[in-house]
């Protein structure tokens, strides 16, 4: 079902796309390149959050961030003040600020600590807000964005969100589940070490998270019709 806007709607949301790809490109040379990065030894493989932490990365974040959001939520402001059915599309700008609430506690509040890059008991508020935050871009692409599951940006979403979610899972409650997996498949066999088996865990955490929401940014859009 696609999402219908006006000329000036969409240009919010077009411009709020755009801001937060810049977000999630930037991070990456302020974060490892030599000369542009605040700390001394870069880690990779690492959470976005991990980058986004302090520093240049984490102003970045905060700036492109906050205006991206600040464009979408005009839009279904704007839409709701305009709309034939209004209570319908007020629920929808309620549904985009609590969004923003949810990824204003992930991204603002609270910073990971560490000491790991992708899960720790010291970051557990951050870890929840950050779950609810990637399930609230599925309802988002469902109910307000016009992006279906079986669209291909909807099922991409899908998949790389279940397999960060996997590799998450497995790192949690310090590696209890990975310990579990590792003894039971590959521990007799020694075709790899365990802690190679976490570095792979690790990588995969930080190939679809980036995945995840590369996907959701680039098809947030798709869905759109201009009235």
């Amino acid at each position: 079902m696609s999402a219908t806007f006006t000329a000036e709607q969409a240009s919010l949301l077009f411009t709020a796309q755009r801001l937060f790809i810049i977000s999630q490109v930037v991070i990456f040379p302020l974060y490892y390149l030599p000369g542009l990065r605040d700390e001394k030894d870069a880690r990779f493989p690492c959470s976005i959050s991990w980058m986004t932490r302090k520093g240049s990365p984490r102003y970045a974040t905060l700036l492109f961030w906050n205006l991206g959001w600040a464009c979408m939520m005009l839009a279904y402001v704007q839409r709701a003040l305009s709309s034939a059915d209004p209570m319908f599309d007020w629920l929808k700008a309620i549904f985009t600020l609590q969004m923003y609430a949810t990824g204003f506690v992930t991204v603002v509040l609270t910073p990971m600590k560490g000491p790991d890059v992708a899960l720790g008991s010291t970051d557990a508020l951050h870890c929840y807000a950050a779950m609810l935050y990637v399930a609230d871009h599925v309802l988002a692409n469902e109910l307000i964005l016009g992006v279906p599951l079986t669209s291909a940006y909807g099922a991409g979403f899908a998949v790389s969100s279940s397999l960060c979610g996997a590799c998450q899972f497995l790192r949690a409650k310090d590696d209890l589940y990975a310990k579990r997996l590792y003894v039971r498949a590959l521990a007799r066999s020694q075709l790899l070490s365990y802690e190679t088996f976490v570095y792979i865990l690790e990588s995969g955490f930080m190939l679809f998270e980036n995945a995840l929401f590369f996907i959701f940014l680039f098809g947030m859009t798709s869905g759109i019709q201009i009235q």
